[in-house]
């Protein structure tokens, strides 16, 4: 039997165990997060970009001086391919003051708070995997970015720890997964303590 297909499955992805095996400090975890991993923009599917632009002015209002009102200069003209998004097309937030267009310099998303502005949820305009991080998708299996480990507690793992890493990003995998997949991973959590609980006894 061949590594991806012991994973957990929920939905169309595939579980890698990291989420379950490692995690934060109690009270760590993504919710702390210092806006750090903004800093390189991020890819966003095709769609996203639209969506994006479709709602320009609104967003434009929660510009400050330190970003550009042209939406032009929003993406960069890179277009990639990749099947890990939707369209199997992404393309990239371009980097503006050292940032991306759309982080304001006291932290804050632009187009996260144009969308409350508009009594919306507040993701309904951001990118999948700006909403994700440090979660992420690669080849359908969900996993760890190892991008910012040992540098941000917010984004790093421990093998011990308080938090298991599936639990501290519950917003993030629920808003991915429905609260029926994010079920199913404590689920397979509870279930392997419990077999490691009776192994230990057994010795």
């Amino acid at each position: 039997m061949n590594e991806s297909s012991e994973r957990l499955r929920v939905k169309q992805f595939h579980i890698a165990e990291e989420l379950f095996e490692k995690g934060f400090p109690s009270g760590g975890g993504p919710c702390a997060c210092t806006t750090l991993c903004c800093a390189g923009g991020v890819y966003v599917d095709f769609s996203e970009r639209d969506r994006i632009l479709a709602h320009k002015e609104a967003i434009k209002k929660h510009l400050d001086d330190s970003q550009t009102a042209d939406e032009a200069l929003w993406f960069d003209n890179d277009e990639r391919e990749d099947a890990d998004f939707p369209s199997g097309r992404c393309v990239g937030t371009e980097v503006i003051n050292d940032k991306c267009a759309f982080l304001r310099k006291d932290g804050h998303c632009s187009i996260q708070d144009a969308a409350v502005a508009e009594g919306l949820h507040k993701w309904a305009w951001k990118p999948l995997f700006c909403v994700l991080y440090p979660v992420e998708i690669s080849d359908k299996v969900i996993g760890f970015d190892p991008m910012l480990q040992n540098d941000q507690p917010c984004c790093s793992l421990d093998d011990n720890f308080a938090v298991p890493f599936f639990e501290g990003a519950k917003e993030e995998l629920t808003y991915l997964l429905g609260e029926d997949g994010f079920a199913q991973m404590r689920e397979h959590f509870a279930e392997a303590a419990e077999l490691k609980l009776r192994e230990k006894e057994a010795i």
